[in-house]
């Protein structure tokens, strides 16, 4: 392995290092640089998604009593929403649900697929049944 060189000529106009076709990314370099980019975009005061005002964290600036226990009261139900999604989503008797409602409109718009659909199921259960049941006798 041979050493790197500090060269000037191995690093753009901004000081970065350049990389070659087999140097691999230095994660601490790329760190920095990222940090580096932060704090030139924090001195030009434009804003990161994750520094806004919606985004921080604790009671905002000046905020009366009232206001953070409306804010908790609020993010409590943004929170009871997202579990109530997640629970949804996990959920194996409500997506039997919605796949029996979708079946069910779905026959009663068009029965020719569905039973096309079920044919074919029933074909393929009698298929496996005949197999087991042959691979057992022997």
């Amino acid at each position: 392995m041979t050493p790197r060189s500090t060269d000037a000529s191995d690093h753009d106009a901004h000081g970065t290092a350049k990389r070659g076709k087999g140097d691999e990314p230095d994660p601490r370099a790329e760190l920095a640089e990222a940090r580096a980019a932060e704090e030139r975009a924090d001195a030009h005061g434009s804003t990161s998604p994750d520094k806004d005002a919606e985004n921080a964290t604790g009671p905002r600036p000046g905020a009366s009593i009232p206001e953070i226990e409306l804010d908790l009261a609020r993010t409590r139900e943004e929170f009871a929403a997202t579990l109530d999604a997640i629970e949804d989503k996990l959920s194996v008797p409500a997506h039997a649900r919605r796949l029996k409602a979708s079946v069910k409109r779905r026959l009663d718009s068009d029965p020719k697929p569905v039973m096309a659909a079920a044919a074919a199921g029933t074909v393929g259960v009698v298929a496996l049944v005949a197999g087991i049941v042959k691979t057992i006798r022997r």
